[in-house]
C-alpha cells in the first residue's frame, strides 16, 4: 500500500479511494479561512502540554505562543496565541476525563503506526489504558462548534474513532474493549460528550474494510480512476477537490446539460 491513511480523513477516503491518489498531487498550502482549523490545533498542543504536566490546569499557559505545521510536511507554521476560548475548550476535556486513578496508563497526542498496514497512522489525543490491560478509554476534542456524534443513528461508529481504535488495538495486544468519546466544549447542545464502546472484533472489520479501500487506490491508473471516485458531503474537505476530473465534469454538466 502506498498511500497515507489518516484517520482525520477516513469519512473522506472510504467513501472516495480516488482522493488518496489526487490529494497526493496538491501541495498544502497556509489558508486564511481555516484559521478555525489552526486553533484547533493548537488547543490539542495545549492539551498534550497539560495532560504532560500532570493534568495542569490550561490556566497556567495563557498567553503561550504555539506553532502549527502541516501534519505531513511540516510546512507554513501559524503561530497561535493561548486565549480564553483555548483555556476554556481545554480545561472542559480534561475535567471531562478526569484525573486518572493510579495505574492508569495516560497518553495524549500519542503517535500510532499499523504494524501491518504502516500507511495507516495518526494521533491519538487522549487515551488511558486501565490497570488490567483489557480495557481503554480513546477521547477525541473537537474545539469546533459542529456537532460530532461517536455512534450515529443507523449505529455507525464514526469511522475517525474506529481508525484510531484499530491502531490502539495494534499497540495494545492484551486490549478487548474501547470507550470511544468525542468531547465537543463549544457546541450548543447540553450534551457536549458522545461515546460509544467497541471490542477489537469491531476494529478488525473496520481495518478489513480500510484495506480494501487502500488497496482499489493502488491499483488505480488515469484510465480507471474516475470508476473509484465519488461526489458528496466527503468534497468539502478535500485537497484535492479543485483539481479532481469528476467533480469538474459534473459541474460542467449541472451547469450547461450533457450533450
Amino acid at each position: 500500500m502506498r498511500h497515507k491513511l489518516r484517520p482525520s480523513g477516513s469519512s473522506r477516503w472510504l467513501e472516495c479511494p480516488a482522493s488518496l491518489v489526487l490529494s497526493e498531487t496538491v501541495e498544502q498550502e497556509k489558508r486564511m479561512d481555516q484559521i478555525a482549523a489552526y486553533q484547533g490545533s493548537a488547543c490539542h498542543e495545549l492539551l498534550e502540554t497539560c495532560v504532560k504536566a500532570g493534568h495542569a490546569p490550561a490556566e497556567n499557559y495563557r498567553g503561550d505562543k504555539i506553532e502549527i505545521f502541516d501534519e505531513d510536511q511540516m510546512t507554513f507554521p501559524y503561530t497561535v496565541t493561548v486565549d480564553q476560548y483555548m483555556i476554556d475548550t481545554v480545561q472542559f476535556f480534561l475535567d471531562e476525563v478526569g484525573i486518572p486513578p493510579e495505574g492508569v496508563e495516560v497518553h495524549s497526542e500519542i503517535n500510532l503506526t499499523h504494524s501491518e498496514i504502516p500507511e495507516l497512522q495518526g494521533t491519538a489525543d487522549y487515551l488511558s489504558i486501565w490497570q488490567d490491560g483489557e480495557h481503554g478509554v480513546l477521547a477525541d476534542l473537537k474545539s469546533g462548534k459542529g456537532v460530532v456524534q461517536a455512534r450515529n443513528r443507523k449505529g455507525e461508529v464514526n469511522t475517525q474513532l474506529l481508525s484510531y481504535a484499530c491502531l490502539i488495538f495494534d499497540a495494545y495486544p492484551k486490549l478487548q474493549t474501547l470507550t470511544l468519546a468525542i468531547i465537543s466544549p463549544n457546541i450548543k447542545t447540553k450534551d457536549k460528550t458522545r461515546s460509544t464502546g467497541i471490542n477489537r472484533e469491531d476494529a478488525s472489520l473496520h481495518l478489513d474494510r480500510v484495506k480494501a479501500v487502500a488497496k482499489l487506490a493502488d491499483v488505480a491508473t488515469p484510465a480507471t480512476l474516475e470508476q473509484i471516485t465519488k461526489v458528496g458531503s466527503q468534497c468539502f474537505w478535500c485537497a484535492a477537490k479543485n483539481v479532481c476530473p469528476t467533480r469538474a465534469r459534473e459541474s460542467v454538466e449541472r451547469d450547461f446539460g450533457e450533450e
